[in-house]
């Protein structure tokens, strides 16, 4: 199945240093446009699950850093907000990810490989007026880092 395939499809998803990519494919169907669709789905769905957990680590670090001690809230109340920030961010970034690439197997699997540049993710981020200053701040000044060791653990 996978005989002659470039090399992003057998890696599946990564990081270079300015760009998040994420692959997705697809079989079973004689619909090119829903394959096309499903395929470029599955590939945003890699990026938002390596994107969450990025976000959510720069948070949690932002928040480790920023915490008064026995005064700050319930653990389960902290994991919530990160949660649900990392769910914002990566739904408003993900829209501008793009098609970079195309393969089709000789079985006729099709697959998209889908990217999303780091810096218009911390560009989007210090955009969004319904966070914090604080948490804006933190996730763009931890988001070099974080991707530089994603891309680290990639390759």
């Amino acid at each position: 199945e996978l005989d002659g395939a470039p090399e992003w499809v057998l890696k599946g998803h990564g990081n270079d240093g300015s760009k998040i990519y994420g692959g997705g494919s697809v079989t079973g169907t004689n619909n090119p446009s829903l394959a096309r669709s499903a395929a470029i789905g599955r590939g945003r769905d890699e990026i938002a699950r390596s994107l969450q957990l990025k976000v959510a680590a720069m948070l949690k670090d932002y928040q480790a850093t920023m915490t008064g001690g026995g005064e700050f809230n319930k653990a389960a109340d902290d994991e919530q907000l990160i949660v649900d920030v990392s769910k914002q961010i990566t739904s408003m970034t993900l829209t501008a990810t793009h098609q970079e690439d195309t393969w089709i197997s000789k079985q006729g699997a099709l697959y998209i490989l889908m990217s999303l540049d780091i810096e218009h993710f911390k560009d989007a981020v210090k955009k969004m007026d319904d966070l914090s200053e604080e948490i804006r701040a933190a996730v763009v000044e931890h988001a070099d880092k974080a991707f530089e060791e994603l891309a680290a653990e990639t390759k």
